[in-house]
C-alpha cells in the first residue's frame, strides 16, 4: 500500500480527547491532504459537531488505516497489520 500513497496519513485533534472518531481507511482528500476526515465524510462531520456544540479540534480523528488503499479497494488480509508495516 505505502507504494501507491502520496501521504500517511495520521490522526487529527486532541491527544487527550474524551471523543474519539475512528474510519476505516483515507480517501483520496485524505490522502492528498494528509489529513483525515477532509472529504464528504469530514464535512458532514463537521456539520453534525458543530450541530452538538464541538468543534474539530474537541475530539480526536483518525482511521483505522494510515494509507489509502490502492484505487480505495479492501486490504489483503496480509495488509491488516500495523501502519508501520504497511506504508
Amino acid at each position: 500500500m505505502g507504494r501507491e500513497r502520496n501521504r500517511i496519513v495520521f490522526g487529527d485533534g486532541r491527544a487527550d480527547a474524551r471523543i474519539v472518531f475512528v474510519g476505516e481507511a483515507p480517501g483520496y482528500n485524505e490522502d492528498v491532504q494528509g489529513v483525515p476526515f477532509v472529504g464528504r465524510a469530514g464535512q458532514l462531520l463537521n456539520q453534525m459537531l458543530e450541530e452538538v456544540g464541538l468543534r474539530r479540534a474537541d475530539v480526536y480523528i483518525c482511521n483505522v488505516l494510515k494509507c489509502r488503499p490502492p484505487e480505495n479497494r479492501d486490504p489483503a488480509p496480509a495488509k491488516r497489520r500495523p501502519a508501520a508495516d504497511t506504508c
